[in-house]
């Protein structure tokens, strides 16, 4: 399995949260259960359970600021923080005395549009960097609370809050951010981006809904549905830069591993080529120009047309291979093309004889190729001790290696992608006579 499959199928393990508060909402708000449960303490459970959820929401928005190079990720955790030490605050603390309530209205207001402010930064390309992390938040905290302080001394201000004008306001702020959101996220494919909006639409059908005067179950269900949301859109986001980063290093291990290979075939060239004849010496330097060739294209991952000759790569791949010692016979059958492509072709059979000289030391290797069908089949057979017990039926994993033999157990994994992305297969068994070991390699045949 692929890194891209295998982060696709586990899309849904974010997405289970995110269906159970839904349903865990529609259940309070649309059964018997809301008149079994009490409101005072529900409400304090689902204050806490929004409370952890925001927190959960601040702490991965930092991570994806500092794993995220692009400056949306800063305006989110900037966004996120302001949300959670001053709207949420803000929102469900309730006060007694008049003053009091109305004041932390009017921070909940400011909380919100400034919430909202870098929130739209965050979708600007060049968004300003006292917008961003945890400078950001701060800032945002401080400009929330001294809007509420200004509101609150401005009587026609506090006027338009107290009739209010100022929620409605916010409210259609909220929707055409949320709006740009989901738009962004669908018309750009972006999971994240959608996801925020989401959560935001329904954070916003909660407050809607309390300011409306339904302050029970209802209403705490939906802002912490809102939260779970939004907190599922980052944590997949976060989830996906460590699968990319870890792609990368997979990366840069294979191709580690397959320069070695390379340079390991071209070590006996200084050797040999000094005292060859002139019909060898002119044998070894093609396959040294062949070899720097693709050891060229490994680094610039340069794309290769498909379709190849077998018998000049298989030649030049056993001709550096006897270099350093490896007792190789080739027997290719003649006029052999196949649709895969060269580098790719000639690292699998590298891969194998690597493997010959490294777990069967001082072996005789036979390399056959023939024509069977529509398939190409190629034979790497060595006459060593065999396969080890303990590794047979979990070869071709990514890792598995004879420890005492040394290799990193990438070889055989790598070369299986190879094959399967051109539509070929690659085995490994028992040699029929019980000594050594028989790679069979089938890749699909080209037109001669």
């Amino acid at each position: 399995m692929t890194g891209r499959e295998w982060m696709l199928s586990r899309i849904p393990a974010v997405r289970v949260p995110v269906v159970a508060a839904v349903l865990a909402t529609i259940a309070v708000n649309l059964s018997p259960a809301r008149t079994l449960i009490p409101d005072q303490a529900g409400q304090l459970v689902l204050v806490i359970a929004v409370a952890g959820i925001t927190a959960c929401g601040v702490v991965l928005a930092f991570f994806l600021a500092r794993l995220d190079d692009s400056r949306g990720i800063g305006g989110l955790a900037a966004a996120v923080t302001v949300y959670a030490l001053v709207v949420l605050p803000a929102t469900v603390i309730a006060f007694t005395s008049p003053d009091t309530q109305h004041l932390m209205a009017l921070l909940r207001f400011a909380g919100c549009l400034i919430f909202l402010v870098l929130m739209a930064f965050a979708l600007v390309p060049s968004q300003p960097r006292w917008t961003m992390g945890f400078p950001g938040g701060l800032l945002g905290i401080v400009v929330s609370v001294a809007l509420a302080m200004l509101i609150y001394a401005t009587p026609r201000l506090d006027g338009l809050a107290a009739n209010g004008v100022l929620d409605r306001f916010l409210v259609l702020c909220w929707l055409v951010v949320t709006g740009t959101y989901v738009v962004y996220g669908v018309r750009n494919r972006v999971p994240m981006a959608y996801g925020l909006g989401a959560g935001m639409a329904v954070v916003a059908i909660a407050q809607i809904a309390r300011d409306t005067g339904n302050t029970g179950l209802g209403g705490a269900c939906l802002r912490l549905c809102g939260a779970i949301i939004m907190c599922a859109a980052l944590a997949r986001r976060l989830r996906e830069r460590f699968q990319t980063s870890q792609l990368r290093v997979d990366r840069i291990a294979e191709l580690d591993h397959e320069l070695h290979n390379v340079l390991a075939g071209l070590d006996g060239m200084t050797h040999v080529l000094s005292h060859a004849g002139k019909d060898d010496r002119e044998l070894l330097s093609e396959a040294v120009r062949e070899e720097i060739g693709r050891l060229r294209n490994l680094l610039d991952q340069r794309a290769e047309p498909d379709g190849c000759e077998l018998d000049p790569v298989l030649t030049r791949i056993v001709t550096l291979r006897r270099t350093n010692g490896l007792d190789v016979e080739l027997d290719v059958e003649p006029g052999l093309r196949t649709t895969m492509p060269a580098d790719a072709f000639a690292q699998v059979v590298t891969n194998l004889l690597a493997n010959c000289e490294r777990h069967a030391p001082g072996a005789k290797v036979q390399v056959k190729a023939r024509a069977n069908g529509r398939s190409v089949h190629v034979e790497v057979r060595d006459d060593g001790p065999g396969l080890a017990p303990e590794v047979r039926g979990k070869l071709f994993r990514r890792g598995v290696h004879d420890e005492s033999r040394g290799g990193s157990g990438l070889g055989l994994h790598l070369s299986q992608q190879l094959v399967g992305a051109s539509g070929g297969s690659l085995s490994l068994r028992p040699a029929a006579d019980g000594h050594g070991t028989v790679a069979a390699l089938a890749v699909p045949a080209g037109r001669p």
